[in-house]
Order: structure tokens, then sequence, then C-alpha cells
């Protein structure tokens, strides 16, 4: 109840700025960048993660302050993970013209269903966290992903794999399912088109029934690494049940192995795994570490990928709006400027520039996990 409270208040602000009044104050009052994250239901640790950076961004330094003493504020709104709300909110959020952008949403369906409503309104959309590669068919001028397709990942670790792997022999491992098939296309479309040799094995549906035959099938092809196109749950799996007394192939995942689930799941078997991360602290950016440590003091919680691309996406917005001012289409001419790594714009996770479609285009980081953490080995591009 309270978050939905928080929902409220923050719409009845945004009312109150819309009122009529004498013109100065009226040019003073704050103008508004939303979060729209799933902060209530089973996805909310990953909202709260998503607000914590932004909040942390805009509460930093003075640059939130525009011409005539006009404010840039947050504001956070409850999507609750689910698509149809978030729809409501992107509709509640265009009719306010204080609103000069949002950020969000967690998942690809809740963005995918609410761009419509953006693109209509001339509302500048940014997705720091959405995967999905159906969002890459979206066209709209006034959204920018700040975060690589889950294609865009496949792709990378193909050229990884095929610069670092000895003798190329590679297997994938795919799931039947949407994530699994897609991973699986791009995967394999780019091994072709540079030489990859590559074998593809089904491993079925969680629970993966016939684990121990894809496992059988992967040590008889004397594979030197293997890509998995799929879930944490495949990846895990198939680690923990790997035979002991057999070399274990050099395993590669996409960014779903960070997650908690995959690490919980493979427990001390998910050592040596490398897999595509979104961001990488570098012992060399200083900015980074201080950042870090001051979030984890104010907040109590470690700074994760969720909060980093957050907070990177509120310093991108803010950036923008004071070289533009709070114009969308002003914004929007800003943000497609970021075109190549020359003209990029430096953030936490890595420098933003966007390609055609207002897609990331960014290297790639490869890391490989210790047991306690991720050890960056190497970018791949993105081509």
């Amino acid at each position: 109840m309270k978050l939905i409270n928080i929902t409220l208040i923050s719409f009845f602000l945004l009312s109150c700025t819309s009122c009529e009044g004498p013109a100065t104050k009226r040019n003073q009052r704050p103008v508004f960048i939303a979060i729209a994250a799933p902060l209530s239901g089973p996805l909310s640790e990953f909202g709260w993660s998503m607000l914590r950076g932004a909040r942390m961004r805009i509460d930093e330094g003075k640059d939130q302050i525009l011409p005539n003493n006009k404010t840039v504020k947050l504001i956070a709104l409850d999507d609750r993970g689910k698509a149809k709300e978030a729809v409501r909110l992107a509709k509640n959020m265009s009719s306010h013209q204080s609103i000069v952008a949002v950020i969000g949403h967690l998942t690809t369906g809740c963005t995918l269903s609410a761009i419509p409503v953006y693109n209509s309104a001339k509302l500048i959309l940014i997705s720091p966290i959405a995967t999905g590669d159906d969002l890459e068919g979206i066209k709209s001028p006034y959204t920018f992903r700040t975060i690589l397709s889950e294609s865009q990942q496949a792709i990378s670790l193909a050229n990884y794999m095929y610069r670092t792997v000895n003798g190329k022999n590679i297997v994938l491992i795919y799931e039947n399912s949407p994530l699994g098939n897609q991973l699986k296309k791009s995967f394999l479309t780019r091994s072709k088109k540079i030489g990859l040799s590559v074998k593809d094995i089904l491993a079925e549906s969680n629970p993966f029934p016939n684990l121990y035959e894809t496992i059988r099938k992967i040590v008889l092809s004397r594979a030197e690494a293997i890509f998995f196109a799929g879930g944490p749950c495949l990846a895990a799996l198939t680690v923990r049940k790997w035979p002991e007394k057999i070399d274990r192939p050099l395993m590669f995942g996409t960014y779903r192995l960070i997650s908690k689930e995959f690490t919980e799941l493979a427990g001390k078997h998910s050592k040596g795994i490398l897999t595509a991360h979104p961001c990488v602290w570098r012992h060399d950016f200083e900015k980074g570490r201080e950042i870090k440590d001051r979030y984890e003091k104010k907040f109590k919680y470690p700074m994760d990928w969720l909060a980093i691309q957050s907070y990177d996406a509120v310093d991108l917005l803010l950036w923008a709006i004071n070289k533009s001012g709070i114009d969308p289409a002003s914004i929007r001419g800003i943000l497609r400027g970021l075109n190549s790594k020359k003209r990029s714009r430096p953030g936490l996770a890595g420098p933003i520039y966007f390609n055609r479609n207002g897609t990331l285009a960014r290297d790639v980081s490869v890391v490989l996990c210790t047991g306690s953490g991720w050890k960056l080995m190497e970018e791949g591009v993105v081509k």
C-alpha cells in the first residue's frame, strides 16, 4: 500500500506543477525524470536496485539546476513488472508536461508495451536494463537503449571465441524457448560469417530431462568451448552435473549468468565460467570506485549492475538536458549525436553511444568468474 501511495502522491505533485500561476514562478517549477520499475511484486528487488542507482545520481552535484532556477527532480513509479500497468503509467506520464524523460522498464515486455505511448507523446525513454531482441524492431526516435541486446551479446561472444579459442571447435547448447532459439540463431549466423565451427545441441526445456545425454554428446565432440543459449538454469545445471574426471571445456554465456540465480544454483562450480557483462568496475577508474563506495555507504546495499545502469541513465539525461534544455526534440538531437566511440558520453559501465536504431553500440566486456567475483578478460567488438 505504501508503494501505491508513493505513485499517487507523485502524480498529485505533478498536477500541482501544471496549475496556473505567475509566469516567473511557473518557469521555476521543477521538471521530472521518472523511473518506472517494479517496486512491488516478485521483481521488486531489481526495481529497487534501479531506483537506488537513479537516486544516487540525482542526489549528486548541482547539474540538475537549470536556467531560471528550474530544477530536475526524480519520481519513482511502480509498474509491478506488468505490461498493462506499464502502459497505464506511460499514459499518465505522457499527460504531464513536467515529465521530460522516463527511465525504464525492467522487463522487455513492459518496455515493449509502453514504447508506442511514449513515442506518440514524443517523450524520451532511456531503457537501461531490458535486453530482449524484440525491442530492436521498434522504430521510435525517442527511445534509447543503453544496454546490449541478447543478440548483440551472442554476436560479440562468437567474435571473442573466434579470436581466443584454440581449434575453434565450439558446441552451442540451446534450450527450446524463445530466448534459446534467438540466441542460437544470432550465434550461428555470426559464426558462419566468420568461419567458426559450431555444433548445436538441443537441451529441451527446463528442467532439461535429457541433460546427461547432452553432456555425453559434448564430451564425445571434444569441444574446446561451449556457448549456453538460454537462461541461467541451463548453464548452472550443466556445470553441476559435469563429470568430475573429465576436463571441462571453456564455458560462455550472456548477461544472464551474472545473476544471483546462476551463482546460487551453480555454487562452487560457477568458477571458470566466462560471460558477457554489462559493466565492470575497472581498477583504473577512480571515479567509479568512489561512487560505488558512497552508494554502499548511503544505501547499505552493494552497487550491482542494475544500479550502475540506472545511474548512467540519469547522468546521460542530466547531461543532455543541460546542453539542450527540456524540449524533447532537442534532447533527442543531443542523444542522437552520440553516434560513435569518439563522440560517446562516459559512463560508469563504459562509454555510451548509439547505432541508428538508438541501441547501445559499444564493445561488450567478457569476464571470468573467479568464485568470489568477476575478472575482466577482454572486450569483444559488436559489429
